[in-house]
């Protein structure tokens, strides 16, 4: 069957629901001119720590979503970053909030929908091309015609492989999670903080430990997880299980009681495109903190972006969005991003140095301490 419409979000998760709400904050007739495709339904799996940090909270409150959020979460008012031993305090209340991923997904497509979002579940993307000033997206069942498509489907979705097709050396980071209840009342959900352990540097890892209070089913659980950003490609590979299963074991836990799941994550690059003519990338397709792998705030900034330069297209009839990529660039997420991909690519190029790296930490330490704290939430 075909179908058309002015504009075609592919993916439902942060970015892609991100720009349709946006959309519709500018112009309520949109609730009649786009579409969201999703591959699966809500609630479906998403591998993620679920952390949402202050701006992307900040970027709901602007969407007219009442804080908090009626979901289970879990708030994390301390975050220790950790080095040999060194520890680094910063303070927030919150700094962020950690939802279940799928829940929060689930909970932002349903507002989604009642705002007005018509958004079309287990429609997976086969195939995109252009044709003409229209766009022509492929599902197993169904053919989709539109002006403009906004790829908002992450790291393995076809729209960042078109966009991108003849750009070699993509930057994908390696992630490794379990969840499950606390057992007993676990210093990260009594305390409310998130742990950060950098110590794996020393074997390779270009990344960080970490440990999260979260909720699972409404009960008080454990996130734990490995991210290995592999940014210095030309290093050796760390061995990610067993540098998981060290660190899991420093926190008197054992890995193999947790079921293991992993994923890729699209890093992003300032080098990279953001666009194609009638093509906009969002979210995990346009690229996520390299240095923390943080996705759902981006996301949401993302979104906010491109519901502004679809609506400039719209009105003046060029979609080639050839101003887009510096629009990302010189917005606030955009060079935040930038300065964490430049600390990343220092940090985790050079992250063998235990010199180096102790001085980084002095200096982190220090900014730490004068860094005003964010007014609470």
């Amino acid at each position: 069957m075909e179908h058309s419409c002015d504009l075609l979000i592919i993916g439902a998760g942060p970015a892609g629901l991100s720009t349709a709400l946006h959309l519709l904050q500018l112009d309520p007739t949109w609730s009649e001119r786009l579409l969201v495709l999703e591959k699966a339904a809500h609630p479906r799996p998403k591998l993620c720590g679920g952390g949402l940090t202050l701006p992307g909270l900040a970027i709901l409150r602007e969407l007219d979503f009442a804080l908090p959020l009626p979901l289970p979460q879990e708030r994390v008012e301390e975050i220790h970053l950790v080095y040999s031993g060194r520890t680094i305090h910063v303070r927030g209340r919150p700094q962020f909030i950690v939802f279940h991923r799928p829940e929060l997904d689930a909970y932002l497509a349903d507002q989604a929908r009642r705002r007005g979002v018509k958004i079309i579940e287990n429609q997976a993307v086969e195939r995109l091309a252009i044709d003409g000033d229209s766009v022509v997206v492929n599902t197993p069942g169904d053919v989709y015609c539109s002006q403009a498509v906004v790829g908002a489907d992450g790291a393995k979705g076809v729209t960042r492989h078109y966009v991108n097709a003849d750009v070699g050396g993509q930057s994908v980071a390696r992630l490794l999670e379990v969840r499950g209840l606390a057992s007993s009342p676990a210093p990260a959900l009594t305390k409310h903080f998130a742990l950060f352990d950098f110590t794996p540097l020393r074997e390779r890892l270009q990344g960080y430990f970490w440990e999260f209070p979260s909720r699972i089913e409404g009960q008080p659980g454990l996130n734990f997880g490995v991210y290995d950003a592999r940014l210095a490609r030309w290093r050796p590979r760390a061995d990610l299980p067993a540098i998981f299963a060290k660190s899991m074991a420093a926190q008197g836990q054992s890995l193999s009681a947790y079921k293991l799941e992993s994923h890729p994550i699209h890093l992003f690059d300032p080098q990279r495109y953001f666009s194609a003519p009638h093509l906009l990338l969002v979210g995990d397709a346009a690229g996520v903190d390299p240095l923390f792998g943080e996705g759902i705030a981006p996301a949401l900034g993302y979104g906010k972006l491109a519901a502004q330069t679809l609506q400039k297209a719209f009105a003046s009839g060029d979609f080639s969005f050839r101003q887009y990529r510096r629009a990302v660039l010189a917005s606030g997420f955009g060079r935040s991003l930038r300065v964490r991909r430049a600390v990343a690519w220092w940090g985790y190029q050079l992250g063998w140095s235990s010199l180096f790296i102790q001085m980084l930490w002095t200096v982190a330490d220090i900014l730490a301490r004068l860094w005003p704290e964010p007014e609470p939430l």
